[in-house]
């Protein structure tokens, strides 16, 4: 716009409406630039193809200065639109595909939306998700930077006035003379810095997708913090469960270990009373010889063959075996009182 502040119009009148042009009247002839606001409408196969090379070569998209614009110019050549839309109208229909999927996506609140309705929801769903990458051929800046400008349209935004050079010639002469629109030359914005706005907007876009993605990675961070908590406190329970089930085995451990000490002592106690049944036995045939021998010698005592000190021992004897015989049943009371 600097080169514009030194330059001012030639104040040649316009023709007015009704006036038809003498011939010596410079005949006005209208050129409109090669910007236009009409934009070109992609066909059912073309669009599909459109969304996969922008998600495939999202790497061309750097945030640098011009990268937006090289990388739309390398989509659409490699489509062969380069002659039917702009860069600028190709990232526009992207953020219209965008717009339109996150409406669909996340409707308002209380709002009902059915995103089968757009045939082309299932597409972009899956180019957010990440499913078209590598779907589309690897492209290369290159083959857009080695091109000839002419073979694009300009990827200058639509003005609010039309933009149009209007040159009166000279029927006579034959020259030309050009009136520029002022209000063109001060109030529009230069190529490059359209060009700049472009490449702004598309800094600001993705910068907003980013922001939208940080929002997401934090809610699911949350989501994944609650259950991370919820299975910090499942754990704990189970540890203080495992805690308890230890515990009773400690239990049980010490249970076994007294039902062993009692089985150790009835063991022992059951011998004692193996030896004291079979000390029992062996009195009892002592006993019994005793008697027998007491029947014997009533018998010879009976018969008058026994001398009187042979009569004395016998009746000591037969005291022993009492006094015997009643340690033994002393002994086996005490027995059946312990148990």
């Amino acid at each position: 716009m600097e080169d514009h502040a030194l330059y001012s119009a030639p104040s040649t009148p316009r023709p007015t409406d009704g006036m038809s042009p003498s011939p010596s009247t410079p005949t006005p002839v209208t050129r409109p630039m090669s910007n236009t606001e009409c934009t070109y409408k992609m066909t059912d196969s073309e669009l599909p193809n459109f969304v996969k090379l922008r998600v495939t070569n999202r790497a061309l998209f750097t945030g640098r200065r011009n990268s937006s614009k090289l990388a739309w110019r390398t989509i659409l050549k490699e489509m062969g639109l380069q002659g039917k839309m702009s860069a600028w109208q190709g990232m526009k229909k992207w953020d219209n595909l965008k717009n339109r999927y996150k409406e669909l996506k996340n409707p308002p609140p209380g709002v009902t939306v059915t995103p089968e309705s757009w045939r082309w929801f299932k597409l972009i769903d899956d180019a957010m998700e990440g499913r078209l990458d590598g779907s589309a051929k690897v492209l290369s800046i290159t083959s857009a930077v080695t091109s000839n400008d002419n073979e694009f349209l300009p990827s200058q935004r639509p003005g609010k006035r039309q933009r149009c050079v209007t040159g009166y010639e000279d029927a006579v002469g034959g020259e030309t003379e050009l009136v520029v629109n002022t209000d063109d030359l001060w109030g529009g914005a230069s190529g490059e810095t359209q060009e700049f706005e472009c490449d702004r907007q598309e800094i600001e876009q993705e910068r907003a997708q980013l922001d939208s993605d940080r929002v997401l990675v934090e809610k699911e961070r949350e989501v994944l913090e609650r259950e991370r908590m919820v299975m910090e406190r499942e754990r704990a329970g189970l540890q203080r469960e495992l805690a308890a089930v230890d515990r009773d085995r400690a239990a049980l451990e010490r249970e076994r270990a007294s039902v062993e000490r009692d089985r150790a002592a009835l063991d022992w106690k059951t011998a004692q009373l193996e030896k004291e049944n079979a000390r029992m036995e062996r009195e009892k045939l002592d006993l019994s010889r005793d008697r027998v021998a007491f029947k014997k010698d009533s018998t010879v005592q009976t018969n008058g063959g026994r001398s009187a000190p042979e009569e004395i021992k016998e009746v000591e004897l037969d005291a022993e075996q009492l006094e015997r015989r009643q340690r033994f049943l002393d002994l086996f009371e005490k027995l059946i009182e312990k148990f």
